[in-house]
């Protein structure tokens, strides 16, 4: 176990460390976000503010495609160069390679989110930082769960020469309970009622991450051999 979650944090910091240096797909998921957070607020802004309903919708749909482009090309490197039959032969778990591009996505999509997060609230009108721990908390579990779908599509469709259609159409479905469940919280801390139902729908969508990742990295010795 120990050995297996070394290795998933030296394939996460090997991704981040050639993600830093090359600065793609990061400054295109940016520039994604921000072209689509400036089209919405000028299409829907309203005296000055977007409806807190539709903001806290618009936040989590935007954050969601903007993943189609980290977690699609997440293997690309290593079908290019042919490090992936050597991660499929490595005395490692297949889980772990599994581990550290979910590791990666996540650090990658937080990163362009502590920038996005503050734009959106300006030019939406409203702040879902409020609750500051509660905030956090939501960010972490819903990225990590929007990562863990990702990389395992990216996977799936791998092997596929319509990757680039292909991707959608699996990291699409897979996603969306996910997705549904951090609107809802999102707009109930914005616009209310209270507390409990937010912890309620927190621990569903942390029931949901665990199960995919426990799926997920189940299998991932298929993908990573086919």
């Amino acid at each position: 176990m120990r050995h297996g979650l070394e290795a998933a944090f030296a394939i996460a910091k090997k991704d981040i460390v050639t993600q830093m240096r090359k600065k793609v797909e990061a400054f295109s998921m940016f520039l994604f976000a921000l072209i689509a957070v400036l089209a919405f607020s000028f299409a829907l802004v309203n005296q000055g503010s977007i409806p807190e309903e539709i903001g806290s919708a618009m936040l989590w749909v935007i954050i969601f495609f903007m993943g189609m482009f980290g977690f699609a090309p997440i293997f690309l490197s290593e079908s290019e160069t042919g490090t992936l039959a050597g991660l499929a032969t490595a005395p490692i778990p297949a889980w772990s390679v599994y581990l550290g591009k979910v590791i990666y996505g996540f650090t990658l999509m937080g990163i362009v989110e502590l920038f996005l997060i503050p734009i959106i609230s300006l030019l939406f009108g409203f702040s879902i930082l409020s609750n500051i721990p509660l905030a956090i908390a939501i960010f972490v579990i819903g990225t990590l769960d929007l990562a863990a779908v990702g990389s395992m599509a990216s996977a799936l469709t791998m092997p596929s020469d319509s990757k680039a259609t292909v991707f959608p159409l699996v990291y699409f479905p897979t996603a969306t309970t996910g997705l549904m469940l951090l609107i809802e919280i999102t707009k109930i801390i914005v616009i209310g009622p209270g507390l409990v139902p937010v912890i309620v729908l927190i621990q569903i969508l942390l029931a949901h991450l665990i199960a995919i990742l426990t799926l997920s990295a189940a299998v991932f010795h298929f993908a990573l051999s086919s």
